[in-house]
C-alpha cells in the first residue's frame, strides 16, 4: 500500500519485506520514471543512444571501467536473501516502466553515483601537473593537495545528556551535484509482518532498494559523509600491440592484457545512429580507464568493489532491521564503498562515529594491495563531551592510516563550536547546517588588513571587508564584493607562468571539473597566501591588486543575486538545454565553498550547481525533520515538484511526520 503526507512523500507499507520491496520499486517508477531510464543508461554506457554525441564520454567510462560487469558479478555474489530484495525492487520497477531492468541494475545505478564521486579524477589531475610541472610539481602538489579537497557533506551525532528530549539526534546533509530531480528520494519503508517488522524512514538513491547512507529505524538513526579514503589506485600503463594481442610492461616483463571489443551507439538524429567499436582492456592491474596501445598517457583503475566483486548491498536488508548502533554498525561491515564516515545513535544513547567500507592495505614498496585496513578509524560520544562531527575532514590522528587529502578543517570547527555548549534541540541543529560564515576566508582579509599605501577607493573597500561580518548570506553586497575580491586573488595565481597548461583537462570535459585550475587555487587560498611567494607570486602583493580592481568596479549586486542554486536536468548534465518546461525553478542560495552550509559556486561567484542535495534532522525523540532541493515528485506539472525548493534554498526544513 502507498500513502502520502502532505508533501507527497510517499509511505511504503505491505505485509512483508520482499512485497515492501516490490511495492518501492513500484512507486519510484511512478514518480521517477523519466530519472530511472536515465539512470539504467547510464549503468549500460548507453546514453549515447539519446543524447548522441554529448553522452559519449560517459559512456566510454561506463565500458572501459566494467561497470556494468562489476554489478553483474556483485549481483551474483549476494545472498540468498539480498539478492531476493532486488529481484523483487526490479520486478516492482518493470511493473511500470517501457523498458525494463536487469535484476543487476540497481546495483548498476549506485555504482553510477559513485563511479567519479571517487578520488580518481584527482589522481589524474595530480599526474597531469607532475607532467606539465616537471620537478616543480611536488612543490606545487604539497601547496594544492593539503587539506585541499572539496567536500561539503557534513554530519552530526549528539548524546542524549545534550539534547533537549534526554535522546540523541543525527543529523547532515550530503553534498553534490544539484539534480533535478535529485538523486535522493525521500521515503518511509514499513513492513507490517509481525516475524520480520520494520519502519524507517530516509533517505534512497532513486533506483537502489531499501534505505542506504542515511535513515531512522525509530530505536537508531544513522547518516554519513565520505570519508576521502585513498581506496583506489590508478596506474600508469604501456600498452602496446604484439601478435595480435595487446600486452602490457609490468614488473617482470610484458603481461597479457585481457581484451574484448563493445559497439556503442551513437544518434546522430532522429532515428539515426552511428556505431563504434570500443576497446575494452583489462590489465593485471584493473580495466583500463584512459588512452590505450601506443598512446603516451594510459591509466587503469583498481577499486575494491572491482577487486572483490562486492558492492555492498548485503548491507540493504540487515539496515531496514537494526534497532540498535551495534546492529547499524553490523549491517556496515557489509560496506565496500565509498568509504564513509558513519554516525549512528540509538536510543540507549549509544554514540559512535566508525569508517566503514573497504580501504586496501599496500606493500611499503611496491604499493601492491595485500589485502584490507582492519584497523579502521573510530570515536564514540562520550570521548567527545557528547557531540561528533564529521565534515570530510581529517577527524583523528587515525585517519592517516585511511588516506592523506581531506577536506579542510573549517566546516568540522565551525560546527563543532555552535555546538560547544548549551542544550541541543532538532531546529538549533537544523540551524548549524545552514550557517553561512565564511571562516576559510580570514587569511585573505588578514592580509588586506596589513596593506597601507592603497588607494583611497581600494582602501575604502578593504575597510569595508574588515568590517564585514563575514556572512555569505544571499541579501549580501559585502558577501558579493569578498568573493569578487577572492577571484581576482585566484586569477594572479592562476596566470603565473609556473603552472601554464596546468588548467586543461587532456582527456576531455567530462573530467574538467577536476582539472579546474581556479577552483583547486581558491580550496587552497588559506595555505597559499601564508607561504612564501607561492608559483612567484607575491600573497600580498596579489591582494592588494585584486582590492584596487574591484574597488573602480561597478559594485555588484546582493551575493544570491548570482549566487543562484541550479539544479541540472538529465539534458543538462549532458551539455544540452533542458526540455521546454522542465527547467528548474533558480532560487538565491547564502553559503559558500567553506561554509557549513557549502554551496559551491561556479568560477567562485556564479550560480551553484554542487551543494546539499538533502538535509536531515533524525531525532529520537519524535521531531525528526527534513528537506530536499526541489520536491519528492520529478514531474514538472506535480504541486509535490518544487514545493520544498523555498526551505531547503532559506536552510530550513519540514516535519517528518510521524518520526
Amino acid at each position: 500500500m502507498i500513502t502520502r503526507d502532505a508533501w507527497g512523500i510517499p509511505q511504503v507499507s505491505a505485509g512483508s519485506v520482499l512485497e515492501v520491496a516490490r511495492e518501492q520499486g513500484r512507486v519510484t517508477a511512478r514518480d521517477r520514471g523519466w530519472q530511472l531510464e536515465v539512470e539504467r543508461r547510464r549503468a549500460e554506457g548507453t546514453c549515447a543512444e539519446v543524447f548522441g554525441e554529448s553522452g559519449r564520454e560517459w559512456d566510454l567510462l561506463v565500458r572501459r571501467s566494467l561497470l556494468a560487469d562489476t554489478a553483474r558479478r556483485a549481483y551474483a555474489a549476494l545472498a540468498a536473501e539480498s539478492r531476493a530484495f532486488v529481484d523483487a525492487y526490479v520486478e516492482g520497477v518493470n511493473e511500470v516502466v517501457e523498458r525494463p531492468w536487469q535484476r543487476w541494475t540497481p546495483l548498476g545505478v549506485f555504482a553510477v553515483q559513485h563511479l567519479l564521486f571517487s578520488r580518481f579524477p584527482s589522481k589524474l589531475w595530480q599526474d597531469h601537473l607532475a607532467r606539465v610541472l616537471g620537478p616543480d610539481a611536488v612543490g606545487a602538489l604539497a601547496l594544492l593537495r593539503t587539506e585541499g579537497l572539496p567536500g561539503g557533506s557534513n554530519a552530526v551525532a549528539v548524546s542524549g545528556a545534550r539534547t533537549a528530549s534526554g535522546l540523541p539526534l543525527v543529523a547532515g546533509d550530503p553534498h553534490r551535484v544539484i539534480e533535478a530531480a535529485g538523486c535522493y528520494q525521500q521515503v518511509r519503508l514499513v513492513c507490517t509482518d509481525p516475524a520480520d517488522a520494520f519502519d524507517v524512514a530516509g533517505l534512497t538513491f532513486v533506483g537502489v532498494p531499501g534505505i542506504q547512507h542515511f535513515g531512522h529505524a525509530g530505536s537508531v538513526a544513522w547518516g554519513v559523509t565520505n570519508a576521502v579514503a585513498d581506496d583506489e589506485d590508478v596506474y600508469v600503463e604501456e600498452l602496446v600491440r604484439h601478435a595480435g594481442a595487446v600486452v602490457a610492461r609490468g614488473a617482470s616483463g610484458w603481461e597479457p592484457v585481457a581484451r574484448r571489443v563493445d559497439t556503442m551507439r551513437v544518434r546522430t538524429g532522429p532515428d539515426r545512429y552511428d556505431a563504434e567499436q570500443v576497446e575494452v582492456l583489462v590489465t593485471e592491474r584493473g580495466p583500463v580507464v584512459v588512452g590505450g596501445p601506443g598512446t603516451a598517457a594510459t591509466f587503469s583503475l583498481r577499486t575494491p568493489a572491482f577487486v572483490l566483486g562486492d558492492l555492498g548491498f548485503d548491507a540493504l536488508l540487515p539496515l531496514l532491521r537494526a534497532r540498535t548502533t551495534a546492529d547499524v554498525v553490523d549491517a556496515f561491515a557489509h560496506w565496500v564503498g565509498p568509504v564513509d564516515n558513519l554516525l549512528v545513535a540509538d536510543a540507549a544513547d549509544v554514540v559512535e562515529h566508525r569508517v566503514v567500507g573497504r580501504v586496501p592495505a599496500r606493500d611499503a614498496v611496491t604499493g601492491t594491495w595485500t589485502g584490507w585496513v582492519a584497523d579502521l578509524p573510530r570515536r564514540t560520544g562520550a570521548a567527545t563531551g557528547g557531540v561528533l562531527v564529521s565534515a570530510n575532514d581529517r577527524a583523528t590522528e587515525d585517519f592517516a592510516r585511511i588516506g592523506d587529502d581531506f577536506a579542510p578543517p573549517y566546516r568540522a570547527a565551525r560546527i563543532t563550536a555552535l555546538l560547544a555548549d548549551g542544550v541541543v534541540t532538532p531546529e538549533r541543529v537544523a540551524d548549524v547546517l545552514a550557517d553561512d560564515l565564511q571562516t576559510a576566508g580570514a587569511a585573505l582579509l588578514d592580509l588586506a588588513a596589513r596593506l597601507a599605501d592603497l588607494t583611497a577607493p581600494a582602501a575604502a573597500l578593504r575597510d569595508r571587508l574588515l568590517g564585514w561580518d563575514r556572512r555569505m548570506a544571499a541579501d549580501s553586497v559585502d558577501a558579493a564584493l569578498f568573493a569578487a575580491v577572492r577571484a581576482a586573488v585566484v586569477e594572479a595565481f592562476a596566470a603565473s607562468p609556473v603552472l601554464a597548461g596546468a588548467d586543461v583537462s587532456p582527456y576531455g570535459e567530462m573530467y574538467a571539473p577536476w582539472f579546474d585550475l581556479r577552483a583547486r587555487l581558491r580550496l587552497a587560498l588559506p595555505a597559499l597566501l601564508v607561504a612564501e611567494k607561492p608559483f612567484a607570486v607575491d600573497p600580498l602583493a596579489a591582494v592588494a591588486a585584486a582590492l584596487e580592481e574591484v574597488a573602480v568596479a561597478p559594485t555588484p549586486p546582493a551575493w544570491g543575486s548570482a549566487h543562484l542554486a541550479y539544479p541540472l536536468t538529465p539534458h543538462q548534465q549532458f551539455g544540452q538545454p533542458a526540455p521546454e518546461g522542465h527547467a528548474p525553478p533558480l532560487v538565491p542560495l547564502a553559503g559558500d565553498d567553506d561554509c557549513v552550509q557549502a554551496t559551491r559556486a561556479i568560477g567562485g561567484t556564479g550560480v551553484c550547481v554542487h551543494g546539499p542535495v538533502a538535509r536531515f534532522v533524525w531525532d529520537l525523540a519524535g521531531a525528526s525533520r527534513w528537506v530536499v532541493p526541489l520536491g519528492a515528485a520529478a514531474d514538472p506539472a506535480s504541486v509535490h515538484h518544487a514545493d520544498q525548493q523555498a526551505a531547503w534554498a532559506a536552510g530550513r526544513t519540514i516535519p517528518l511526520e510521524d518520526r
